[in-house]
């Protein structure tokens, strides 16, 4: 970010950035214990989980309510107005994560004893959510830096876990097929690989919203990892 004559405006707009990383880093709190609950199948801390998704969307309006104020008192142009814009869109998705991770933590409540060869997609859900987790730190290392390399890294990361949620459906559908008294358990995996799913696609426009902050670029629509021309935040 550009500095301002009036520092104010620095100020508001250096502790928007921070209320967002601040949601983020609920948020991948929010993601480390519905891992550990699915690792013990821990229906009292799914419970927890649900209960504090209730903060992650009072974040978001706390946000809005601050970008709000921002563009009623500041008319922020150009760089500045496209991080505004930017941080406006990576709360709405860190909100979304934060409704997937809920989604997670209510099938891990409702999962009854899974046997040996449901366990095996545990694992695997388990070592998704490790690297969603992971990419989520990093997303959030670029908010901060307006790092165009590093979102354009996570970005391409994306794909990974789109891997593991096809392989825990046809591993799942398997399991169905073959033995119909692991639907139960199953499904409830199931509902956690999408979720999962699409975590990571939230994790990806995060990213893509930091190259529009830094870049004036919007790569929403298109896989776009090619480095464009830079632009300063206060251009």
């Amino acid at each position: 970010m550009a500095l301002h004559i009036v520092s104010s405006f620095d100020r508001d707009l250096k502790e928007v950035l921070k209320a967002t990383d601040d949601m983020g880093r609920l948020v991948r709190s929010q993601l480390s214990d519905v891992a550990a609950a699915l690792q013990s199948v821990d229906c009292r801390e799914a419970g927890r989980i649900m209960a504090r998704d209730a903060e992650v969307n009072g974040m978001e309006v706390s946000i809005d309510a601050r970008i709000e104020a921002i563009f009623a008192c500041r008319q922020p142009a150009a760089g500045d107005l496209r991080f505004l814009i930017g941080l406006s869109r990576i709360s709405v998705d860190l909100e979304r994560m934060g409704d997937e991770i809920r989604n997670m933590a209510r099938a891990v409540s409702e999962l009854k004893g899974l046997d040996a060869s449901v366990l095996a997609n545990r694992s695997t859900l388990a070592m998704g959510l490790a690297a969603v987790g992971l990419m989520i730190e990093d997303v959030l290392d670029a908010i901060g830096r307006l790092d165009t390399q590093e979102a354009r890294a996570v970005i391409e990361r994306d794909g990974m876990i789109d891997d593991v949620y096809r392989t825990t459906l046809r591993s799942l559908v398997t399991h169905m097929m073959e033995d119909p008294s692991s639907v139960s358990s199953a499904l409830g995996l199931m509902w956690i690989a999408r979720s999962l799913e699409r975590v990571g696609d939230h994790v990806k426009n995060v990213a893509e919203a930091v190259i529009y902050i830094a870049e004036g670029a919007d790569v929403r629509h298109e896989f776009y990892t090619e480095a464009g021309p830079s632009a300063s935040a206060g251009a």
